[in-house]
């Protein structure tokens, strides 16, 4: 395509095609390169926030390092209600600690809530397998189901809903099934608001502490339609452990792992390969954590 001589530099720049309006005056899907080219760092001012539920030292804490459009924007640090949910913290904690939420985008719902967490579907642009900070999910994890997994293996059970949607920056599991109990996975949400009609549908297992006025300028970003979308792509760049626990705990899915949600999961993905069905077999020991094993032994040689 030809640009005239008259228009300045930054304008070409920006003469990228393959625009899609998804709102009349709003949220556009944009390809990566004009959206870069485009973007402008997200203006993050402080907003008036206090955790849901009180602090407890001895619970462990982990961090996302988020970017959007191409520009830092900082650290959120989550506390995880170990004491409250082992089973569903474990899940959250390993996720973060082997690296497998680098690389992930967020979809933002307006005033309601945020979703994050699917390791199936990646920044490109920011994910690099090569790179220790992220998981190789093709050659450690083959097998993924779509919309990712748990530790324990296609999902787990509801743990309990002790803890309610009371107020911005919980931190629940996204429930991967329309509704249908015991579908716990990878994904999870942030809560923009008070949320009750969550409470008892989805397990809430920790809030944020730290950077909550980052999640909540990526509100400026979403689809006004609820749809998801957002106008520049949101990433977890890095992820991992703020502050190891000091609780003495066993988390054990046993009872989340059960034949039934075994099932659940085959019929709902179809049929899989022999190395699929062993995968599935095995769901209790984690295949995560044997992934992750083999990955140290690879660094462990270089």
């Amino acid at each position: 395509m030809s640009t005239p001589d008259d228009v300045p530099d930054d304008a070409k720049k920006k003469d990228i095609p393959s625009i899609l309006p998804l709102a009349p005056g709003g949220v556009y899907a944009v390809k990566w390169e004009t959206r870069v080219s485009r973007a402008e760092p997200l203006k993050i001012v402080p907003v008036p926030y206090a955790p849901p539920y009180a602090i407890d030292d001895a619970n462990p804490q982990c961090f996302f390092e988020l970017r959007a459009g191409g520009y830092y924007l900082g650290r959120v640090v989550f506390e995880v209600k170990e004491d409250v949910a082992p089973i569903t913290a474990k899940n959250f904690l390993q996720l973060c600690e082997y690296g497998c939420y680098a690389g992930t985008m967020f979809k933002v719902y307006p005033s309601n809530w945020i979703v994050g967490g699917d390791f199936t579907k990646l920044d490109e642009v920011i994910y690099n397998a090569e790179d220790p900070d992220f998981f190789d999910f093709a050659n450690l994890l083959p097998d993924a189901l779509p919309g990712g997994q748990s530790i324990y293996g296609a999902y787990f059970d509801d743990e309990n809903f002790n803890l309610k949607h009371c107020g911005p920056g919980v931190l629940t599991m996204h429930n991967d099934g329309g509704g249908e109990p015991g579908r716990n996975g990878s994904q999870f949400m942030l809560t923009l608001d008070v949320k009750p009609q969550l409470d008892n549908r989805h397990v809430a297992f920790g809030q944020v502490i730290e950077g909550y006025d980052i999640i909540y300028a990526l509100q400026k970003l979403g689809d006004a339609r609820q749809e998801g979308e957002t106008f520049q792509r949101i990433t977890v760049e890095r992820c991992g452990i703020h502050k190891p626990s000091t609780l003495d705990v066993q988390a054990s899915a046993a009872r989340g792992a059960t034949a039934v949600t075994a099932m659940r999961a085959t019929a709902m993905h179809g049929k899989r390969s022999a190395r699929g069905a062993r995968f599935r077999r095995n769901r209790i020991a984690s295949p995560l954590k044997r992934g992750c094993a083999r990955l140290g032994r690879q660094l462990a040689t270089m």
